[in-house]
C-alpha cells in the first residue's frame, strides 16, 4: 500500500514538472533587463553578439542512472531434481539530461528565448 501511495505521489509531482511550465516561466522574462536576467540565472555559459541582438546561453547537463528491475524466478521439479530459471528483468542504464536555454536581447532587454533538450522542465 505504501508503494502505491509513493507511486501516486511521484506521478503527481512529475505531472507538475512539464515543458509547458518551463516555457511559461521563460516567457515571463520577455521585457526584463539583462542585469535582472544574469542576477537570477547567474553568469551565462556563452554570449554571442549579433548585428542587432545579443544571445545569452545557459547549459544544464546531468548524468542520471535508471535502476533495472530484478528478474522473476520459476522453479520446477523434474523427478528428483529442482530447476530454477530466471526470466524477465531489465538492466540499469545511465542517461544524460540536458537543457540549453538561450535568451535574445535587443537594446539590453529580453525579446525572446529558445529552449532545447530533454530536461527543459520546471
Amino acid at each position: 500500500m505504501k508503494a502505491l501511495i509513493g507511486l501516486c505521489a511521484l506521478l503527481l509531482l512529475a505531472a507538475c514538472t512539464t515543458r509547458a511550465n518551463y516555457e511559461a516561466m521563460l516567457g515571463q522574462w520577455v521585457g526584463a533587463g539583462e542585469r535582472e536576467l544574469v542576477q537570477a540565472w547567474g553568469p551565462p555559459d556563452s554570449v554571442y553578439e549579433g548585428q542587432d541582438a545579443r544571445y545569452l546561453t545557459w547549459n544544464e547537463q546531468h548524468q542520471n542512472y535508471m535502476p533495472g528491475t530484478p528478474p522473476r524466478y520459476v522453479t520446477r521439479v523434474e523427478g528428483d531434481r529442482v530447476y530454477t530459471v530466471p526470466f524477465g528483468g531489465t538492466p540499469g542504464h545511465l542517461f544524460t539530461s540536458r537543457c540549453k536555454t538561450t535568451f535574445t536581447l535587443v537594446d539590453g532587454q529580453v525579446t525572446g528565448w529558445r529552449a532545447e533538450g530533454n530536461a527543459c522542465r520546471r
